[in-house]
């Protein structure tokens, strides 16, 4: 699709600062589909699809359902004339995604909503996901343990799925440009056991504090976790002594055991 002899035909004006950033490359836009290993099997849900441009690549291979907020652009994918695409109007972070039918996720992200939204997938069932998002969130995604990398968000999307950057994009390739590049990451999902919501609160509570000791940050972020201070220093002997970027899944399965006797 050419994206701004579209945009010109129905007299659209993207606004950056409302996510609505386009990949103006088609070739670039079929790769990036094409890293989704399509087949008529398969069913996608594709997030802010705006006029469409990688949509109409993804349809020509199997169904998609198009979740998007902006009327006007829903009417240009309306516009489309492809019977394997359905448009939802709605603001994905009020979509109940569970009760939509799919196995894979295909999306130019709105990057405002990057973090939810990631964590949103997380949660949900599903194989394969080829997502873009700005650089420097796709490298956190695939931080590893002792990186400044290392995150809440690598460890969650790690312990859910295979993730790499398989392709970084200049920020050129968009309209409008937007002021930092971006880069494809794909995930395939794992089957793993769901992680309790304590688990998790105590990785979150950690990274408040990142730099710091596992204990110090603890500490520090105790009243986070609804527990004392003094109850945090009474256990920092048997808390790995490590910093919390350099911490691993394990570490934290162990720092849960230990703070579980006194959550």
């Amino acid at each position: 699709m050419d994206v701004k002899k579209v945009l010109k035909k129905y007299n659209l004006k993207p606004d950056v600062h409302r996510d609505q950033i386009f990949i103006v490359d088609e070739d670039l836009q079929k790769e990036i589909v094409d890293m989704a290993d399509l087949g008529k099997g398969d069913k996608v849900l594709e997030i802010g699809p705006g006029i469409g441009n990688l949509t109409e690549h993804i349809a020509r291979k199997c169904p998609v359902t198009a979740v998007e907020k902006d009327g006007r652009m829903s009417a240009v994918l309306n516009h489309l004339d492809m019977s394997n695409i359905s448009v939802l109007q709605r603001d994905v972070m009020a979509v109940h995604l569970k009760n939509l039918d799919f196995n894979k996720i295909v999306s130019n992200l709105p990057f405002s909503v990057s973090t939810p939204l990631t964590f949103k997938f997380l949660d949900l069932d599903w194989e394969l996901a080829v997502l873009v998002y700005q650089k420097e969130f796709a490298k956190r995604m695939v931080g590893k343990p002792g990186t400044m990398d290392n995150s809440r968000m690598s460890l969650k999307v790690q312990y859910h799925c295979d993730a790499e950057i398989v392709k970084e994009i200049p920020s050129e390739k968009f309209y409008p440009e937007p002021v930092t590049d971006s880069a494809v990451v794909r995930l395939v999902k794992k089957d793993v056991e769901k992680k309790t919501l304590r688990f998790w609160k105590i990785v979150k509570a950690a990274f408040h504090h990142r730099r710091k000791l596992v204990k110090n940050s603890l500490e520090d972020s105790a009243h986070f976790l609804g527990i004392e201070k003094k109850s945090v220093k009474n256990l920092e002997d048997r808390l790995p002594d490590k910093r919390v970027y350099e911490c691993t899944i394990e570490d934290f399965e162990y720092i849960e055991e230990v703070l579980g006797e006194i959550m």
